[in-house]
């Protein structure tokens, strides 16, 4: 995996301009950003900001970062001296050492911001870009702080182009995928999330990945959400992956059956360079290893065996009546018939009723299968979630339950 992750950040390196001269001319400076001035090219910053950390490193500026803060994590700063939290920096320390700028992020306090500027030490506070242009944007600002007027905006704007020319590189190599996992991130059990509406929502449309959350915004998910739209893979915030895995409200989940919780620090989702490039390249081994789509049976989360059967009165229409333990894969079932055009309602029951057993005798008539009873067995499931399985010439006309 971590020779994929290396290709990965390289071909973004490949694209980008690399850094200007220390020795910028005249023409280069003054540069203003936001309503700060700079007279000469900024070799000495202190950055507080891990999403500007991100971007300077993309940028190819590693050398000019002479501090951080704690959240600064990325393995390119391990050597860097800290000044503490982001948002509540060692002062004194940042105004001793006398840096060029101090680049934040827009929640660190008016207060302590002009507490460092009182000192002749300016301050650079950037908002959280929340989409491409918005990352574009900071892209230019940054590399014009280091590199002037002259190139400095056309080399950000190049950079980002990098970035983003990696990653459409990435969705070129995904192998053809049917139908993408379903995936959700969880940062904690309050249901803190990757939402549609934020920028970390690239890792997952960009890894061949199914982001249960895409259509929602604000970065909140309900644990029942989760609990109901059963998502193959869990990605979760460091040191959270046995904890999910043991949580009552999670052990009947695919993702925690199949031993899918993988770890991505939460960070990695909201900074726009090296770092997201990283997710993406962990998501995309994770779902598919090797470059490889798998089979359909484990794109859509089913496993089952040739002592699987199931057939009318199995499985339930709420979870807390699933005695058998078969909801899930039942709802999968349905899920895989609507998806060949034979499932004749609009919500996926759980129960294996009349309904179900007739959509699946007649996808077993349809695809000649010897049984068609409408109980599934293993030849029947072995059909139904191949390559080959004949969905349905027209797809059945649909019926509310209401």
């Amino acid at each position: 995996m971590y020779k994929k992750i290396l290709a990965l950040v390289c071909a973004a390196a490949l694209i980008i301009v690399p850094a200007g001269c220390l020795d910028a001319n005249s023409a280069d400076f003054p540069v203003t950003i936001g309503h700060t001035k700079f007279n000469s090219s900024v070799n000495n910053a202190v950055v507080l900001s891990d999403n500007a950390a991100d971007i300077i490193l993309q940028l190819g500026y590693d050398s000019r970062i002479s501090g951080k803060s704690d959240e600064c994590t990325q393995q390119e700063l391990e050597n860097v001296e800290s000044y503490g939290s982001k948002t509540q920096p060692e002062i004194n320390k940042i105004i001793s050492e006398a840096p060029d700028v101090v680049i934040a992020d827009s929640d660190l306090s008016t207060d302590i911001a002009e507490q460092i500027e009182d000192s002749g030490v300016k301050v650079l506070r950037f908002v959280q870009p929340g989409d491409d242009s918005g990352l574009l944007l900071m892209y230019k600002k940054l590399s014009l702080l280091f590199e002037g007027n002259q190139g400095g905006e056309t080399d950000g704007e190049d950079s980002y182009n990098g970035l983003m020319t990696a990653i459409q590189n990435n969705v070129q190599s995904l192998p053809d995928i049917s139908k993408p996992k379903t995936v959700c991130y969880l940062a904690d059990f309050e249901g803190k999330t990757i939402t549609g509406d934020m920028m970390g929502n690239l890792v997952f449309t960009n890894s061949g990945a199914d982001n249960i959350a895409s259509s929602m915004a604000g970065g909140k998910v309900d644990i029942s959400y989760i609990q109901e739209q059963n998502p193959q893979y869990i990605f979760c915030d460091s040191a959270m992956a046995d904890k999910i895995k043991t949580n009552t409200e999670f052990k009947d989940l695919l993702a925690v059956k199949n031993n899918r919780v993988v770890e991505i620090p939460y960070s990695d989702f909201t900074r726009g360079g090296v770092s997201l490039l990283k997710a993406i390249s962990i998501v995309t081994e994770t779902l598919y290893p090797n470059g490889e789509a798998g089979s359909v049976a484990e794109n859509y989360g089913i496993e089952f065996d040739e002592d699987t059967y199931l057939t009318v009165g199995d499985g339930s229409d709420t979870e807390d009546n699933d005695a058998d333990g078969y909801r899930n894969t039942i709802i999968i079932i349905q899920n895989r018939l609507d998806d060949l055009g034979y499932w004749p309602i609009d919500e996926m029951t759980g129960y294996y009723g009349e309904t179900t057993a007739s959509a699946v005798s007649e996808f077993q008539s349809t695809n000649g299968l010897e049984n068609t009873s409408g109980s599934a067995d293993y030849e029947t499931l072995n059909k139904m979630f191949s390559d080959d399985a004949v969905p349905r010439s027209e797809p059945i006309e649909k019926q509310s339950l209401e």
